[in-house]
């Protein structure tokens, strides 16, 4: 066990036993055998990985913003009924050097950009601490943010292996949406953005065991926008043009944080785009101002696109995920709202339906992602109601019927989705689901019936794991 004994936990103090997990607590930890109550489907065998800041607080500095703080990744092997333990932090530049001197050395989502002027003028490389998201390439799996580097680390010990860096190169990205998607051949795919007079946003592949991308696709744009995901259709990438938009030359060169150097720009309007993934020429349908973080799921109806995001009236819910209000357990003022776009073709605007529903962290069965449609989604909810993900919420896409399941007093984070194997139904499996109560001793995995929201059995961690954005699952 290696204790980060060397940092301050942070001068706040949780209000709540739940706010704990917006604090610097985490250990690494080797090998813990962790308590499970209740009874874990025989068939779900494999890994857990989750992923997410773990330390925002240094001694001679401190990290603002709930996106900001160094990756841990986490592991929870189940096998026989058993469930081990392992905790590693990404050994990042941004966190290596920060560890070393006791400051942040990188600007991040929500934190200034240290850097001195003449190092920005030369135009220095944003943060490359991978604290968001992990996807499979090849054989091999990464862990990535929202910068275009491809960190790649063991699944099993959790150790870092590399670093890709794919600023340079004839893409020549400045940053990367978080979410990319793993192709049947193994590719990873993913959109990044390129700065300029005229800002690009460039869909790109890389193929197995490469390190150098191939262009797809390019969606021209007078000014860049915020980008953190994008949808996969059968045959298409459907971006989304949010309303929330770069200013460039503080992007490139100013001191400001990563979100900082965005403005709302609601007058601009916002845009879809399908970038055809076999080449071709891309379709774009105006839709009001709004931003998203991540899609539910994209299908096509005939000659129809049909695209569901989860979409915020403005990016007020960046400064929600600020530590300090976090810290406070400060009511959340952005509210996400479902939402189903229809594109047609030859039609210069597409048609938005709401459906009624506040969810984030989407969820749908990954089987469904870019080859059809599901017809249930789950999400982590609550928050119409001010409360920071105080349930996780199963929803029939067709009728609109809502179901939950709820852990009393706890945040909820996202419900992963695990198929059990041979299964046909879109709800056919479990979800994994990270929760910490006001009262909980460490953090506890739910394990959930996916169709009935009916919990199955619960998987006690050996510490409080700080709250992390997204998992992943290798089956045995």
């Amino acid at each position: 066990m290696t204790a980060i004994a060397q940092l301050s936990p942070g001068k706040a103090t949780a209000r709540r036993g739940r706010e704990r997990g917006f604090l610097s607590l985490a250990q690494e930890l080797d090998d813990a055998e962790l308590r499970v109550t209740g009874s874990l489907p025989p068939w779900l065998q494999g890994r857990l990985l989750l992923n997410g800041p773990a330390l925002w607080d240094l001694p001679g500095g401190a990290l603002r913003h709930w996106f900001d703080g160094y990756a841990m990744l986490h592991r929870l092997r189940i096998e026989g009924g058993r469930v081990r333990y392992r905790s590693r932090f990404v050994q990042s530049d941004a966190y290596r050097r920060s560890i070393a001197t006791g400051v942040p050395v990188k600007g991040e989502f929500g934190s200034p950009n240290p850097a001195s002027l003449w190092a920005r003028l030369l135009g220095t490389q944003g943060t490359d601490n991978p604290a968001v998201v992990m996807s499979r390439h090849g054989a091999r799996w990464i862990a990535v943010t929202e910068t275009p580097f491809l960190t790649y680390f063991d699944p099993e010990t959790l150790a870092t292996e590399e670093r890709v860096d794919l600023h340079g190169g004839e893409l020549g990205l400045h940053f990367m949406a978080a979410h990319g998607y793993t192709l049947a051949d193994g590719s990873y795919l993913n959109v990044g953005t390129r700065l300029g007079r005229q800002c690009e946003q460039k869909l790109f592949r890389v193929p197995p065991g490469a390190r150098t991308p191939e262009l797809l696709g390019t969606v021209p744009m007078a000014r860049a926008c915020y980008t953190h995901a994008f949808a996969l259709a059968p045959g298409y990438a459907i971006l989304w043009e949010c309303a929330l938009r770069a200013r460039t030359l503080s992007m490139r060169f100013g001191a400001g944080s990563y979100k900082d150097n965005f403005a709302w720009d609601g007058g601009a309007g916002s845009a879809l785009h399908a970038v055809p993934l076999g080449g071709g020429a891309v379709r774009s349908w105006a839709i009001p101002p709004m931003f998203a973080f991540h899609a539910t799921q994209a299908w096509t109806e005939g000659d129809d696109l049909l695209l569901e995001l989860a979409i915020y009236d403005d990016a007020t819910v960046f400064d929600d995920l600020m530590l300090d209000r976090r810290r406070q357990g400060l009511p959340m003022r952005g509210v996400p709202q479902l939402v189903r776009y229809r594109l047609r073709p030859g039609q210069p605007r597409a048609e938005p339906k709401a459906l009624g529903v506040a969810l984030e962290l989407q969820q749908v069965h990954p089987a469904r992602i870019g080859h059809g449609r599901a017809r249930v989604c789950w999400g982590a909810g609550g928050i119409q109601n001010g409360d920071f993900f105080d349930r996780s919420l199963r929803v029939d896409l067709d009728s609109g019927a809502v179901t939950t399941w709820q852990r009393p007093g706890a945040v909820h984070l996202e419900p992963l989705f695990v198929p059990r194997p041979g299964g046909s139904a879109d709800d056919d499996g479990v979800l994994l689901v990270p929760t910490l109560a006001d009262d909980d001793d460490a953090s506890v995995i739910g394990v959930v019936d996916a169709a009935t929201m009916r919990g199955l059995a619960e998987i006690r961690a050996p510490q409080v794991l700080p709250f992390g954005f997204h998992a992943a699952f290798m089956p045995a």
